[in-house]
């Protein structure tokens, strides 16, 4: 009954989902469970079967569901938190392990009719994922089969300041040399932002330029915070290729948000947590930075005259973020790079303030320890899904067009049936 092309696949992979040998012209539930140990996120459709009793997720429009247009990739695209995961609950994946899915046909009656697991790899199982411990230097490396050189991609973290395996993982899907690191908050690094020294910075690159595998071509990925401080570093590093900047705010700011200069603090606007906006308890940040950026001098701005012109740009802001007002961020650091002549291409796109990485199920909010309140991100759960894979459909064609495209990753030896880990199982629950 239930058919799904590959149960086991690369996560940026889309799936080719059907159902055959159905009751022509009677509704199914499509129900998709992603499993975690802290509880589900889960997705469903409803569809009519066609005069033959097939159904294809691919080409027949849910009459309803939590995604509303023809996708094949909609059940993902649409995972939204059960009521198992505590309140501002996220999926965290730090360590970029497998994803696990249970797949249900279910009939007009409620009835299981059939169902299927499903896993997908955060990084090709032929990569090799390595652990930096060096010279008071932590990163990870992800590196491809072979002896390369390859172009990579350096991914900078944001306002945790710790090593997060995700997005690096990712990124190597496409066969880039990949490489994230932390810079506060972890082992006996400075606990917190302020005490950093953008320094560490430059260490990390320098190191991952002496690598016998790493190719000249290197690029810079920040999302948040870490997208300001990839803009920054393109003023330090003339060598870099590449800079893509996710929904970074236009330049640091105090109290949180900064960091050491040659050993002083960073000449920044004041953030004023009073001008913000508390929703039952969920804070809107929006108007805080407005105000902070409208006041931004040439001394507190990232020196933008100062970048290499041969660094390109990606900048990409959220329509419905509530950190940042995406619009006029977005707006202002498209600006300043065309008057100082730079290369620069920009999305706008509908999404809260939180892109991650694709079929990452949408998270509304999250408690910030630093802040010590529930940061609000924004954005509708299906568009904000439907963002994630376009973002980085774009993202992987932009260092692609600029790093050079690297060698394809060859096939790995894919399982033709998936059993869920009891690790990642909790207790069952319906939508």
């Amino acid at each position: 009954m239930l058919h799904v092309d590959k149960v086991d696949s690369l996560l940026t992979e889309k799936l080719k989902i059907t159902a055959t040998g159905l009751v022509p012209f009677r509704c199914y539930k499509f129900y998709l469970k992603l499993h975690y140990h802290q509880g589900c996120f889960h997705s469903y459709c409803v569809i009519r079967s066609d005069e033959f009793g097939k159904i294809d997720l691919s080409k027949d429009k849910p009459i309803r569901g939590t995604y509303h247009d023809v996708d094949p990739m909609g059940l993902f695209i649409s995972l939204q938190a059960s009521q198992e995961l505590r309140f501002g609950g996220s999926l965290r994946n730090d360590m970029a392990k497998p994803s696990f899915y249970t797949l249900r046909l279910i009939s007009d009656s409620e009835k299981i009719l059939d169902e299927i697991n499903l896993k997908k790899h955060w990084f090709h199982p032929l990569v090799t994922k390595i652990e930096v411990s060096q010279d008071g230097l932590y990163g990870t490396i992800f590196k491809p089969p072979g002896d390369g050189p390859f172009p990579c991609i350096i991914d900078i973290p944001g306002a945790n300041g710790k090593i997060s395996n995700g997005v690096a993982a990712v990124y190597s899907l496409e066969g880039f040399l990949v490489y994230t690191l932390a810079f506060f908050d972890y082992k006996d690094l400075p606990k917190r932002c302020r005490d950093a020294d953008v320094s560490i910075f430059s260490k990390h690159i320098n190191f991952i330029q002496s690598l016998p595998y790493c190719s000249d071509k290197i690029g810079l990925y920040g999302m948040s915070l870490g997208g300001t401080i990839v803009n920054f570093l393109s003023t330090k590093h003339p060598e870099l290729s590449a800079v893509c900047s996710m929904n970074g705010p236009e330049s640091f700011y105090k109290p949180t948000a900064l960091l050491k200069e040659n050993g002083k603090l960073m000449e920044c606007e004041y953030f004023d947590h009073k001008l913000s906006i508390n929703f039952n308890g969920v804070i809107k940040q929006s108007p805080s930075f407005t105000a902070a950026f409208e006041k931004l001098k040439p001394e507190t701005s990232i020196k933008w005259n100062q970048i290499s012109k041969n660094i390109s740009f990606r900048i990409i802001s959220t329509l419905d973020d509530w950190i940042l007002d995406g619009v006029v961020n977005g707006s202002n650091v498209r600006r300043r790079l065309i008057n100082t002549g730079h290369h620069v291409e920009i999305d706008f796109v509908p999404g809260g303030h939180l892109i991650y990485v694709p079929y990452y199920p949408h998270s509304s909010h999250t408690y910030n320890k630093f802040d010590r309140l529930s940061l609000g991100f924004g954005g509708e759960c299906t568009l904000h899904g439907k963002s994630q894979e376009t973002i980085w459909e774009n993202n992987f064609k932009f260092f692609k067009k600029v790093l050079g495209t690297p060698p394809s990753l060859p096939d790995y030896e894919r399982d033709t049936v998936v059993v869920v880990p009891d690790s990642e199982v909790k207790r069952d629950s319906k939508l």
